[in-house]
């Protein structure tokens, strides 16, 4: 898919360099292209604050994909904190809810954000806390 999307891109660049205007057919197949193969994948982070740079207590991932269950904790998630997420491409769509005392004895795994990110059929992170996808 990216090797379509790059190709798509060199060939507008060639047209736009001839002094040619891009076509809205171009354009069109382009948004298709990127429309029919995207896929939602869900990231959950539960940190030790609600801060993007807090660091990560657990993880679960989730996605149009089946993986192995049962928890395999050699699976460390990818990221040190959310912050190292956004900067890889995924998308904060849920922050954690502030409760008031800040310490709240309820919350046993950490503050829980939800982060989101569309990657083309068969792409994603290879594995989940509960083992490589399938």
């Amino acid at each position: 898919m990216v090797n379509i999307v790059e190709a798509w891109f060199r060939q507008a660049e060639e047209t736009i360099a001839r002094g040619e205007a891009v076509s809205a057919e171009a354009i069109q197949a382009l948004r298709r292209l990127l429309d029919g193969e995207r896929q939602q994948h869900l990231l959950y982070i539960w940190a030790e604050a609600d801060r993007v740079d807090a660091g990560v207590i657990s993880w679960n991932y989730f996605g149009p994909f089946e993986s192995e269950y049962g928890f395999d904790p050699k699976h460390e998630c990818p990221y040190k904190n959310i912050k190292e997420a956004m900067a890889d491409g995924w998308r904060v769509i849920a922050f954690p809810s502030i409760e008031y005392p800040a310490e709240n004895t309820h919350n046993q795994l950490g503050h829980e954000f939800i982060l989101e990110r569309f990657f083309s059929q068969g792409d994603g992170l290879t594995y989940t806390p509960h083992g490589h996808r399938r």
